[in-house]
């Protein structure tokens, strides 16, 4: 099938891992499954109204179309339509006519694909990723965002959410579609048990952008504060996205410095090398939907200390980790305490195997092409 994808996150150079999750599901596809990414987005020094730039990724092509930037909100949102408008032509003109296209994220990439639905006929599936639907965050929904969001959700021939959790929200907030629930995906060929720790201290790891409304690091820290006062075997190493100024002030201001390493941004491989050193992942976000770290720490074998949130207690058992309830710090301190003692005693083989069942990128990739069989036979 010839596949045209619209992403709303999408990795630039300034935010690099925004929607990374979307490309490697687009990689996971079967081979015999031809992808082409059309994206939008503002140039540099151009010297010409726009340029067009390919792009070879692992199991795609990436149509880049960089515009001349404008600060003029209603003349930058016309050059961005017809510009979508122009890389069609393109694609069709250069790769293929689209048998269907995959939408991820519903707003604001969505309005094309509904634009195109309507003119030309086009099918279009939605994989949302989204945690504004979700009761605490829907004051962000607006009376015309949710009117937008609610008529393209609803026009799409299937919608794969990647949670159940997900999939309640969204229809507690009135789309009511063909719905069929497909989890993120782990490379299970990187992301693996590495050998046993040797390390003197035991390691537990965190991954996040540190945007603290939804990561609560601020709330890791004061509890590591507390942590640190009752025992000194542990560490805490952090990956992130983003500068972490005033959380780094904080380690320096409590003298958390010997326990708590900021590692900053990392590539895959070097995320899956620090699993491999880690004894578990800890995370406390208030909301969530599900996680790729999870996911990827569950393919390297490494049990989670999480948040009830989102769709998480879909994924997490006791045989895999610890689950507390989202600010609650007293329940994250013994819920660190137990696994520094206790992470030994988790099967990872087992933890591994339940990660290749259900979250392999090839049957990922797999259930979303049989989605686009469903979606094209529709009438």
């Amino acid at each position: 099938m010839n596949i045209l994808h619209l992403l709303s996150w999408i990795p630039t150079p300034e935010n690099p891992t925004l929607g990374n999750f979307c490309m490697r599901m687009i990689d996971a596809l079967p081979k015999d499954c031809h992808s082409v990414i059309l994206s939008v987005c503002d140039g540099k020094n151009m010297a010409k109204p726009f340029e067009i730039i390919e792009t070879k990724g692992e199991r795609h092509t990436h149509v880049q179309i960089f515009i001349r930037p404008t600060k003029i909100k209603a003349i930058r949102k016309l050059k961005t339509l017809r510009m979508y408008q122009v890389g069609l032509k393109y694609i069709k003109r250069h790769f293929f006519e689209p048998d269907l296209i995959h939408l991820h994220v519903t707003y604001p990439t969505g309005q094309m694909a509904l634009l195109w639905h309507w003119l030309y006929g086009y099918k279009y599936v939605l994989t949302e990723h989204w945690c504004g639907y979700q009761p605490q965050n829907r004051n962000t929904l607006t009376t015309l965002l949710k009117r937008k969001i609610t008529t393209i959700a609803n026009n799409a021939a299937v919608i794969m959410p990647v949670s159940q959790n997900l999939k309640l929200c969204m229809e507690q907030c009135g789309i009511h579609n063909r719905y069929h629930v497909i989890y993120n995906l782990a490379d299970t060929d990187l992301f693996k048990i590495g050998q046993q720790s040797t390390h003197e201290k035991k390691r537990m790891l965190h991954i996040s952008t540190l945007r603290d409304d939804a990561k609560n690091f601020s709330g890791i820290l004061r509890t590591v504060e507390r942590l640190h006062q009752q025992r000194n075997d542990f560490e805490l190493h952090v990956i992130h996205d983003y500068e972490a100024t005033e959380f780094k002030s904080f380690v320096q201001k409590h003298g958390l410095s010997d326990c708590v390493i900021f590692h900053g941004p990392k590539t895959s491989a070097e995320i899956a090398q620090a699993y491999q050193k880690a004894d578990f992942l800890v995370m406390f976000s208030n909301y969530e939907n599900l996680p790729c770290v999870i996911v990827e720490a569950f393919a390297s074998g490494v049990p989670v200390l999480s948040t009830n949130v989102g769709g998480i207690p879909e994924i997490l058992s006791p045989e895999r980790g610890v689950m507390i309830q989202p600010g609650d710090e007293d329940a994250l301190l013994q819920g660190m305490n137990s696994l520094l003692d206790h992470c030994h005693e988790y099967d990872r083989e087992a933890i591994r195997t339940y990660a290749i069942e259900h979250f392999a990128a090839q049957n990922i990739g797999q259930q979303i092409f049989d989605v686009y069989l469903e979606a094209s036979k529709q009438q």
